[in-house]
């Protein structure tokens, strides 16, 4: 009988590791979608892990071009009105709050700013 209740344990933990494994560890990838209107991004503040790889998509719900760039390391994904732009990249090691900006002219003036917090 505590061979069994073992094994079961034993399993249900790896179960648990396993299903945790992908929550935003670093190293592991993960998706994130940002919606741009007229002048703001949301969400407007992202968090991701040091070193995380990240699949990013801008969603562009706005009536003119947008972009999401993120300057630190030269990362700009740029969407049009009613369509959707996909792009990866790697955060930096360095953990950190980073500004986000969209650098249409006058755009980041008019409020269309974020931050990417990097633990």
């Amino acid at each position: 009988m505590s061979r069994f209740l073992l094994r079961w344990v034993s399993a249900f933990v790896m179960l648990g590791l396993v299903a945790c494994g992908g929550s935003g560890a670093s190293g592991n990838t993960i998706d994130i979608t940002v919606t741009a209107t007229e002048f703001k991004f949301e969400p407007a503040v992202i968090t991701v892990a040091s070193g995380q790889a990240v699949n990013f998509t801008l969603k562009n719900q706005g009536s003119i071009d947008h972009n999401w760039m993120f300057q630190a390391i030269g990362f700009k994904i740029t969407a049009v009105p009613g369509k959707s732009a996909t792009r990866s990249f790697v955060a930096p090691t360095a953990p950190g709050t980073y500004d986000i900006t969209c650098d249409v002219a006058g755009h980041s003036d008019a409020g269309m700013t974020g931050k990417l917090i990097v633990k």
